[in-house]
This record gives structure tokens, C-alpha cells and sequence, in this order.
């Protein structure tokens, strides 16, 4: 296609060239003038054409990038939930399995612990704060330990397990460093099982109540898309229990397309366009 627009293109000169000859006599100034004219105006307007593709291919660059960013938003799971770490009482959910060294001095006394203590915990967790009044919608199942010689800092990792809503027998693997001093704390979502398989995101995590030994945590979970496409352990893409519009909080959308396959269409067209016009 492109030899053949090249053989028209010069086609289009000599046809100017031929009829300027016929104007005017062999030498004279005006047609020299004529045909300067002519050629000028013909390169002035494959010029133009070249800009204006040039101007369509950075404004569908643009409008890709925001489909793209869109899209990434559109995509993300939020998970709401209010842990409850009961360490009191006569059926506590958090269990100290571990004294560090220096237990008979605190090193933490905001929270009871002294540096290297280590508990393991099998947490309710609930839709509202109420550890009561709420449906337990799942449980975090791990560990954390006073991991600091000077603070309240603590290291977490442990899985969330939904029991009940769309997730049901999903996990999701959480990971990090727990200032408890802090209002709010992020950890890391370093994987998971289930719906979320090779999941991905953070978690943000802030404490609402506190009756030392026990506390109540509110989690923000945000996961970015996952490698499965939300198919379930066995490839299905069934879930594992019933299904709901939501599993504490969860708020899930699908991704339709991306930023990235609207460039390549683009550049494709607007690459071919190019090819005709010049």
C-alpha cells in the first residue's frame, strides 16, 4: 500500500508539473513560480496531515491514561471489618504463648507486654463494632509479638478468614508493623487463598477501643486485582459457601477494559491513517 501511495504521490507532482508547462512557455519566471507554488502547497498540506495525526495520537494517549487510571480504581476490593481481641475472661480469643524476657517489668505498659512476648490470637471478626450485636462474618488467625525494646510496636501476620457472604473460605494473608501508638497503622497484604489467590494490597488498621488487655480494631482492607480473575480454589469461579452483595463491607467491580489495549487499538488505527494519508 505504501509503494502504491508513493507511485500516486508522484503522479500528483508530474500532472502539476505537466499542466504548469502547458501555461506557460519553456523558461519563463512564471511558470518556474507556478510550479515552486504548486509543490510548496502540496508539501505545506502533507505537513499539516502529519501534525494533526501527531495531535490525535497524543490526545488518545492521554485519554487512555485516564481510562487506565479509572479502571485500577473501579477494580479495587475494600473489606470493612472491627476485629475483637479478647485476652481476658474465661474464653479468650488471644493467647499469650510466649514471655519475653523482661515480663515482670512491661516494656509496653499501654498494652501489657513486655519486649518478645508473643501471643496467638483466632479473632471474631464483625460488620460493626458491637462484638455482640454483629454477625461474626470471619476470623484472623495468627500471631503477634512486642517486637520493640522502647514502644507499643508490635509484629502482626496472620490470615483473615471469611466465614460467611460471597468469600466464604477465602483468605487473605496480612503482614507488618503495628505502631500501636499510632492513630492509624497500614500493613501489607502479601497474598491469599481461595477468591483471593495471589491477592495484593494493604490493609489499614486502627484501634477503637481499648480495655487493657483487649482492644477492638477497625481494618480496611484494599485489594488491588488479583492474578485468578476472583475464580475460586477449585477453577470454577463458584463460591465456597452462600453467596451476597457483600461479605463486611466488601464492595467489589469488574474490570471491562484498559487504558492499555485502547492505546494499542490507537496507535493501529491512527498508524494505517497515517500510511493512507501521506
Amino acid at each position: 500500500m505504501l509503494g502504491s501511495k508513493l507511485k500516486d504521490w508522484d503522479k500528483m507532482k508530474d500532472t502539476a508539473v505537466e499542466s504548469e508547462q502547458t501555461k506557460a512557455p519553456l523558461g519563463s519566471s512564471s511558470r518556474a513560480s507556478s510550479i515552486s507554488f504548486t509543490i510548496s502547497a502540496i508539501l505545506d498540506m502533507a505537513a499539516s496531515r502529519g501534525a494533526i495525526a501527531v495531535l490525535l495520537l497524543l490526545l488518545l494517549v492521554l485519554v487512555a491514561v485516564q481510562l487506565e487510571a479509572a479502571d485500577d480504581d473501579a477494580t479495587t476490593t475494600h473489606l470493612h471489618f472491627f476485629m475483637h481481641d479478647i485476652v481476658s475472661g474465661s474464653n479468650p480469643t488471644a493467647v499469650q504463648v510466649i514471655k519475653g524476657p523482661a515480663s515482670s517489668s512491661p516494656t509496653a505498659p499501654s498494652l501489657g507486654m513486655s519486649f518478645g512476648d508473643t501471643t496467638v490470637i483466632d479473632d471474631p471478626l464483625t460488620e460493626t463494632s458491637s462484638s455482640t450485636a454483629s454477625p461474626v462474618v470471619g476470623r484472623m488467625q495468627g500471631l503477634y509479638m512486642l517486637s520493640s525494646q522502647s514502644g507499643a510496636v508490635l509484629m502482626v501476620t496472620a490470615n483473615i478468614l471469611l466465614t460467611s457472604g460471597e468469600y466464604n473460605g477465602s483468605t487473605i494473608a496480612v503482614i507488618g508493623r503495628d505502631d500501636t501508638a499510632a492513630d492509624v497503622r497500614e500493613l501489607s497484604v502479601v497474598g491469599g487463598t481461595g477468591k483471593f489467590r495471589m491477592a495484593s494490597g494493604y490493609v489499614l488498621w486502627k484501634t477503637t477501643a481499648m480495655n487493657v488487655p483487649d482492644a477492638t480494631v477497625e481494618l480496611d482492607v484494599y485489594l488491588a486485582p488479583n492474578a485468578n480473575n476472583g475464580t475460586d480454589i477449585d477453577g470454577g469461579g463458584s463460591s465456597s459457601g452462600s453467596k451476597s452483595s457483600s461479605s463486611g463491607g466488601a464492595t467489589m467491580m469488574t474490570r471491562s477494559f484498559g487504558g492499555k489495549w485502547v492505546v494499542g487499538v490507537a496507535a493501529g488505527v491512527l498508524g494505517s491513517w497515517w500510511v493512507c494519508c501521506c
